[in-house]
């Protein structure tokens, strides 16, 4: 807590001012004057006797107040020190001594409250009552953020003390140590409910800090809680999800066998990324049991043409592919849908794979090679995971710059010298096509090594990375347990389409035939709003700046966009649309945007090509329904906006209505504020809802 001043309200009187009685022994008349005059001087005679009384009340209530306030301050001061010290102990990782002075600094804060809670009268003269008011509210949060932090660091103390040597990896503690840390965290669920309502108390209680008439240092001291405040109430709530998602999906009490899908994000598709690699992934109490991967092309070349399921109607026309396979089944933006497709097509690419080999026959990869054997086939799973290339570039700078085969892999170098290596370099080294990926599974062996025989109190740093790329949906998870999968959908972990009957947009690109092009294109997605009449009219427009050269792994853009908005949203106009990219239609034949309603959405959907060096820009324009408009009426409005798997747009609103806004989240710069607009700019990280009432 910042030290707290108050500033002396209560200045003693000079001998001048003292009003002296008056002498009326030599009047013998009684003077004439105007009632007005009368009144006019009773009045001064009572504001004067209530001058000298509220002074004279105001400097006795000083002496009497005056070693509350100071033994109050004192240990104010003194439990905001023995915060910071808290807090480099458990830096040093000494959480039993840091927890005993939280504990000091809680009790601190307490008797601090009790001696003000004696400091009754001057409450209520108005200056002074803000000022006390405002103490009051910043102690109560002061217990609260104290109690609280105690039993998360002793929680902490009881889970990583035990392994806390520098020596002690996580690969060299035992099974039944890493079960123990799980039984821990999942015991812990109850308690991080009782620190949430400690949060929550300490942030109300900030939240009834007046805004105004407070002196300097009390809002000095008041503006970091409110700013870091809200930070800790995120992690707490984030946490509690994560207690029930986390021990379930890596095993806990019972094994768990995921497909595992590596999605190339430079060749964007729907969920994230091209499947340009599959593989069994097996966990058991926090332990990798399994982990194989292999190339898709490997598995799902042959057994596509047996199987014959009709591409989507994009992927047959730009790909002139006829036939959909496992690399190409997250054509379904909503990941629950794409997960279950994938586990299908899993299945029977290897049925058919095994009937083929049984019956004496060739079972040909790309360029018709033939493959000899797949990684072993797992009948059962327990889902599907999903993860692009961003997540290794996360681990890399944890681990340092890696060597596989003699080559250094790095977070700077990491995905060039994986596509050349596995698009280019095979051929140079005679590497059969088919073995071309296998890099991949030693490159991930050696970084899982790394990170095991990293000191165990550095695992946070890994949980961060992997946390991070969940909300970013670098990362998504499906589980053919419903109760996971309710628990991985509520934490927005599992990359499914949120219905809402409020506004919606998601753009989603789909890379077809332009190479690893996406990772040279900037994106930026521009959403505005404004009434046209008694409509609502709508407008989407994305800007493809590629700024890619013609080489063995770039070329021109060619994405079919779609863009999910509202079911029932009307299209009026659209333009950007092409039939084809200059090379296969020179004449620039303007193309057809299609209209079609799936997981309570209407999408609006077009392809369009962008050469090098160029910019393209597809827009839609449409009219919203009906209930969005009742909404406003009503007094508020919202917007869900999510972000595409895989990609990071920049994205712009700009909003007008037909009311003054009263309040917004997230909130626009104060110079802005209370007028009909409502303006944002940011890169679109993950989903954002956007709160705006009248």
């Amino acid at each position: 807590m910042e030290e707290i001043k108050f500033e002396n309200v209560y200045d003693e009187q000079s001998d001048e001012d003292q009003m002296a009685s008056p002498d009326f022994s030599k009047i013998t008349e009684k003077p004439k004057k105007s009632s007005f005059a009368k009144i006019f001087k009773v009045v001064l005679l009572v504001l004067g006797i209530l001058l000298v009384l509220v002074i004279l009340l105001a400097v006795i209530l000083g002496v009497v107040y005056y070693n509350n306030v100071k033994q109050a301050y004192n240990l104010s001061y003194s439990a905001k020190a023995n915060m910071e010290l808290a807090v480099h102990k458990m830096v040093n990782r000494d959480f039993k001594e840091a927890a005993n002075l939280i504990n000091t600094a809680n009790s601190e804060f307490d008797e601090a409250k009790e001696l003000l809670d004696e400091v009754i009268i001057v409450r209520q003269i108005p200056y002074v009552g803000i000022q006390l008011k405002a103490v009051d509210e910043l102690l109560i949060a002061g217990i609260n953020l104290t109690e609280s932090g105690e039993k998360v660091v002793l929680l902490i103390d009881d889970i990583i003390s035990p392994l806390a040597n520098e020596s002690i990896t996580y690969a060299n503690i035992t099974p039944q140590q890493k079960k123990d840390i799980l039984n821990k965290i999942v015991a812990s669920e109850d308690l991080l409910y009782e620190v949430q309502d400690q949060i929550d108390e300490a942030s109300e209680a900030i939240d009834a800090i007046p805004e105004e008439k407070l002196v300097k240092q009390l809002r000095e001291g008041i503006a970091p809680l409110k700013e870091y405040l809200p930070q800790v109430k995120r992690m707490i709530d984030n946490t509690l999800p994560m207690l029930r998602v986390i021990p379930k999906v890596v095993g806990f009490e019972e094994s768990k066998t995921y497909l595992f899908l590596l999605q190339n994000n430079n060749e964007l598709r729907p969920t994230g990324g091209f499947i340009g690699t599959y593989g069994i992934l097996k966990l058991q109490d926090g332990e990798i049991v399994t982990f194989d991967t292999d190339n898709v092309y490997n598995l799902d070349r042959a057994p596509q043409y047996i199987i014959q399921e009709p591409s989507p109607e994009p992927i047959a026309k730009y790909l002139e592919q006829p036939y959909v396979s496992l690399r190409d089944v997250n054509w379904a933006p909503d990941f629950p849908t794409t997960a279950e497709k994938a586990m299908y097509m899993y299945h029977e690419d290897y049925r058919i794979w095994q009937e083929l080999k049984e019956s004496g026959q060739p079972v040909v990869g790309e360029l018709d090679i033939e493959i000899i054997e797949l990684i072993p086939y797992e009948p059962e799973l327990d889902g599907v995971i999903a993860m692009t290339p961003e997540v290794m570039e996360g681990l890399l700078e944890l681990t340092g710059p890696i060597v596989v085969e003699g080559r250094m892999f790095s977070a700077d170098n990491f995905q060039d010298e994986l596509e050349y290596i596995v698009g280019r370099e095979y051929k140079e080294l005679d590497i059969p096509i088919s073995e071309r990926k296998e890099i991949i599974k030693k490159l991930a062996d050696h970084v899982i090594l790394k990170l095991m025989s990293m000191p165990f109190h550095k695992i946070t740093d890994v949980l961060e990375v992997g946390f991070d790329a969940l909300d970013e949906k670098q990362v998504l998870m499906y589980s053919t347990d419903a109760e996971l999968q309710d628990l991985i959908l509520e934490r927005n972990w599992g990359g499914e389409i949120i219905q809402t009957e409020n506004d919606y947009l998601m753009v989603v690109d789909s890379n077809l035939a332009s190479l690893k092009t996406d990772q040279f294109v900037e994106r930026e997605i521009e959403y505005t709003l404004e009434w046209q009449g008694n409509d609502l009219i709508a407008n989407v427009s994305i800007t493809y700046q590629n700024n890619a050269d013609f080489t063995w792994r770039s070329s021109r853009l060619r994405s079919y966009t779609r863009v999910y908005v509202p079911q029932g949203s009307v299209l009026l106009n659209h333009n950007g649309a092409m039939e084809d990219d200059k090379v296969k239609d020179p004449e620039g034949t303007p193309g057809e945007v299609k209209v079609a309603d799936e997981f309570g959405k209407t999408y609006f959907g077009a392809f369009i090509s962008i050469e090098p060096h160029e910019i393209g820009v597809l827009s839609f324009e449409y009219k919203l329904p009906q209930r969005i408009k009742d909404q406003i009426t009503n007094g508020n409005y919202q917007l869900l906006v999510q972000k595409q798997p895989g990609v990071i747009h920049d994205l712009t609103l700009d909003l007008k209505f037909d009311k003054n806004i009263k309040s917004a989240t997230p909130p626009e710069q104060q110079s802005e504020w209370f007028n009909k607009d409502y303006d944002y700019s940011a890169p679109l990280l993950k989903d954002i809802m956007f709160w705006i009432d009248f």
